[in-house]
């Protein structure tokens, strides 16, 4: 089941508060890409109803961008009020809550640069459409999923 991208990035933001750790949009943004792009590289579906773009520093979902640039780098202060966009809260299903888990426990204490760096890798579904399209472009779900079944695939080599 897909999930708003407002929704995701609540979880993120609930996760690193719970833990005691700040938080900035740049971290969210980038932070739920990822859970998206794993979820396509491992379950080969998406996470996030909305798509993604390429902008300048990265892959971002733009509704949460627009939700949390108030804060510019600051921390998030709370999470986003989805009652007021309008988003209905779903459960996650046990694939969607080991994606967000792993992906808050294997990136979460990355700045948002260090993210933003990671997702500008030659190659990645980021540059892809980036070297080709420019700013704003979508990326879409099949490069992204391509990218990251891949990257499962090296490491099962590997292991």
């Amino acid at each position: 089941m897909e999930h708003d991208a407002r929704s995701v990035a609540n979880e993120l933001i609930r996760r690193a508060h719970d833990a005691g750790r700040d938080i900035t949009p740049m971290q969210v943004l980038k932070l739920a890409y990822y859970c998206h792009a794993w979820m396509l590289g491992l379950y080969h579906r998406p996470l996030l109803e909305q798509p993604i773009e390429a902008w300048r520093y990265g892959p971002v979902a733009p509704e949460i961008y627009y939700c949390l640039r108030r804060y510019g780098g600051e921390p998030v202060g709370r999470p986003i009020d989805l009652e007021s966009a309008g988003v209905a809260e779903r459960p996650y299903d046990p694939c969607a809550v080991n994606i967000i888990n792993q992906v808050s426990e294997k990136y979460g204490h990355l700045s948002g640069m260090e993210l933003s760096a990671m997702t500008h890798a030659i190659g990645t579904p980021w540059h892809q459409v980036w070297t080709k399209h420019s700013q704003n472009a979508v990326i879409p779900d099949p490069i992204i999923e391509d990218y990251y079944s891949q990257q499962v695939e090296r490491a099962q080599r590997n292991a």
